[in-house]
């Protein structure tokens, strides 16, 4: 039988950079674990307040341990099981039902991207008209919240190579892929950086780097 502990919830917010992120992040899982970890135990960590009046929480250990966490998706959120590709598709269907606020809510994605706001609800606050719903999928709230963890998860996991760039160049080419044929290949073979730039490439996209 699993041990749950809930612990303090995690802020990131403000003009925090990607490195600074990882650092704060990393050290609040040390500070708060390393008296009590050990087989069959699971930590859940608050991180941000949703629209729901319910939280959003990463969970430890994640699938590759270390310092992975999980995002906790619950089916109210309407991102399936929030894979990458089921989020990814959710915002290609965003786009085909209204392409004008598409941009201005992938503007809003682009900024979480760099690091450029932390705090989605000052994000929102800035651009009120964001929050207005698309016609299906989940609230951008919603989203915008799940991706800057799903940003921050990439880095810890993967900061020696592209993952954080590598979740928003996958977003990036699933919703903006006009090939139905290339997208239903590229599903299946994108596994890694490189690949995903040979289908952009063929797309007439291009890749985007983190800008510190």
């Amino acid at each position: 039988m699993r041990k749950e502990i809930v612990c303090d919830a995690i802020e990131i917010k403000g003009p925090i950079t990607r490195h600074e992120i990882v650092k704060k992040v990393v050290t609040k899982f040390i500070k708060t674990e390393y008296s009590q970890k050990g087989k069959g135990i699971t930590f859940r960590y608050p991180v941000e307040h949703l629209p729901t009046n319910k939280d959003l929480c990463i969970v430890r250990p994640g699938h590759k341990k270390n310092f992975d966490f999980k995002v906790e998706i619950t089916d109210e959120m309407i991102l399936e099981e929030g894979k990458h590709h089921q989020i990814a598709l959710d915002l290609r269907r965003k786009r085909q039902d209204n392409e004008r606020k598409f941009g201005d809510f992938f503007l809003a994605v682009e900024k979480v991207y760099h690091c450029l706001e932390n705090d989605v609800d000052e994000l929102l606050a800035k651009s009120p008209s964001l929050r207005k719903r698309f016609q299906s999928g989940a609230e951008v709230e919603v989203l915008l919240k799940v991706l800057k963890w799903l940003f921050i998860m990439e880095d810890i996991v993967y900061w020696d190579v592209e993952g954080h760039a590598f979740l928003y160049n996958y977003l990036l080419y699933v919703a903006n892929e006009n090939d139905e044929n290339r997208l239903a290949e590229a599903m299946v073979k994108v596994k890694n950086p490189d690949r995903l730039k040979s289908f952009m490439k063929k797309a007439g996209m291009e890749w985007v780097p983190y800008q510190d």
